[in-house]
C-alpha cells in the first residue's frame, strides 16, 4: 500500500495566481529596471519578460503549462537572459541580483501566501491516517517552508526538497526519490500530487505508485493519460480518494 504522499506547492497546496502574480510582477519589473538603454533597440518591457515566462500581465493570468508555472527560477533566468542585450549582467552569475530577487520573492509571498481552498483539514487527516506527506517544490526551499509555515503546516512534512536542494528541479525525479529515502519507502510506494507536466513527469520518471492531479477541471489535466477518477478540484477530494474517511477508497492503491 502506498503510505507515502509527495506534493508540489504552487497550484496544488497554495493558489497559483493569488500567491506568484504579485511576484511575477515584481521581479519582472526589477529586471527589466536593470536594462540598459542603448537607445538603438526596442527596449524589452516588463509585459515582455512575462509573456516569455507564461504571464500574462494585462489579464493577470499564469498559464500553468508556462515555465513560471512548471520550471525554475534558474529556468526563468535562462530565458529572460537570451532576450536581453549583451552588455546586461549574467543574471544567473550576479550575487547583487539573485540576492534581490530573493528579498522580492521572500516580501511578496509573506504578503501574499493563499491556499489553494481548505488544505489543512485534507493534509491533517492523511497525517493523522499514518500518511508520511512530502513536498519537491522548483521554488527554492527556503521559500516552500516559509510558505508551508505561513499556513500553520510545515510540522506534517517529513522533508521539503526545493529546486536548490540538491536534488535538481522536476521533472528530474531525483528530489522524489530523496522524499521516498527519508521516508523509508519504495518509490512504488509513493503517491505524487501535482498539477503540472513536470510534476507527472518526475512521478513517471520516478516510478510512483500513482499520480493524482489537481486541476479546476478535467480537461485541464497536464496529459492525456491522466485518470478521469485521478483528477480533483482541490485537496479536500484526496482522503477520501485515497480511503480515508468513512467512505473507503475510491482509488486502487
Amino acid at each position: 500500500m502506498a503510505r507515502l504522499v509527495i506534493f508540489d506547492k504552487d497550484g496544488v497546496i497554495l493558489d497559483l495566481q493569488a500567491t506568484w502574480l504579485p511576484v511575477a510582477r515584481a521581479v519582472a519589473a526589477y529586471t527589466a529596471s536593470l536594462i540598459p538603454s542603448n537607445g538603438t533597440t526596442p527596449q524589452v518591457t516588463t509585459a515582455d519578460l512575462l509573456r516569455a515566462i507564461g504571464v500574462d500581465d494585462a489579464v493577470g493570468h499564469i498559464d500553468p503549462k508556462g515555465i513560471f508555472a512548471t520550471g525554475s527560477f534558474a529556468q526563468i533566468r535562462t530565458k529572460w537572459q537570451a532576450m536581453l542585450p549583451q552588455e546586461m549582467i549574467a543574471l544567473d552569475y550576479d550575487q547583487a541580483y539573485r540576492n534581490e530577487v530573493k528579498n522580492i520573492v521572500y516580501e511578496h509571498t509573506r504578503q501574499s501566501t493563499k491556499p489553494k481552498g481548505d488544505v489543512v483539514n485534507p493534509l491533517k487527516a492523511l497525517y493523522q491516517d499514518g500518511f508520511q506527506l512530502a513536498m519537491v517544490t522548483n521554488d527554492s526551499e527556503a521559500s516552500a517552508r516559509q510558505s508551508l509555515h505561513d499556513l500553520g503546516i510545515a510540522e506534517l512534512f517529513c522533508t521539503i526538497v526545493g529546486a536548490d536542494s540538491g536534488y535538481g528541479s522536476k521533472p528530474d525525479p531525483d528530489g522524489l526519490l530523496h522524499c521516498c529515502d527519508v521516508a523509508g519507502v519504495k518509490a512504488e510506494a509513493s503517491i505524487m500530487v501535482g498539477d503540472t507536466i513536470a510534476d507527472y513527469e518526475a512521478a513517471i520518471a520516478a516510478g510512483c505508485k500513482m499520480f493524482i492531479c489537481v486541476a479546476d477541471a478535467y480537461e485541464f489535466r497536464p496529459y492525456d493519460d491522466i485518470l478521469p477518477e485521478h483528477v480533483i478540484t482541490d485537496l479536500t477530494g484526496l482522503p477520501r480518494l485515497l480511503g480515508v474517511g468513512p467512505t473507503g477508497p475510491t482509488a486502487k492503491l
